[in-house]
């Protein structure tokens, strides 16, 4: 009975894995279109994918992050002011997609002097970094390099 397991093991160990179908890889027209939509609105590239419940999950958690930032009166950064930290931050809340651009024209205007203004703004560029995030998981998952 060990001899014939053994003989068994070995017969295993020397059959070559089997390699698993690989889906096609996406079109590079696809992906970008997959992380503009994703990047534009918070968690869409995954609705793309069929992953509705994270889409949902994504979009609620970098919006609210937003929403966060504005009730707490943070700043927009912006880009003449020749510091590169600024500029960064600039590119941070711009990160976020379409809803810095429609906070913009509805003329919000952070107030420096509110006693929270340093922690919304961190918000804004929160929310802005979870969506580059979110833009990357779905890019992965559209190239098939996670589930």
């Amino acid at each position: 009975m060990a001899k014939k397991t053994t003989e068994a093991v070995e017969k295993n160990a020397e059959a070559k894995p089997k390699a698993a179908p690989s889906a096609p890889r996406p079109s590079t027209a696809t992906l970008v279109r997959l992380c503009v939509a994703g990047w534009l609105i918070p968690g869409f590239g995954h609705f793309l994918l069929g992953r509705k419940w994270r889409a949902l999950i994504l979009f609620a958690a970098i919006v609210a992050t937003f929403i966060f930032g504005l009730a707490m009166k943070g700043e927009f950064y912006a880009t003449g002011s020749g510091s590169y930290l600024e500029t960064l931050g600039y590119f941070g809340e711009m990160c976020v997609g379409i809803a810095m651009p429609f906070a913009k024209f509805f003329s919000y205007a952070g107030d420096p002097f509110f006693v929270s203004s340093d922690y919304g703004t961190a918000f804004l560029v929160t929310a802005g970094m979870l969506n580059v995030l979110a833009v990357l998981d779905a890019f992965d998952i559209a190239m098939g390099r996670k589930p």
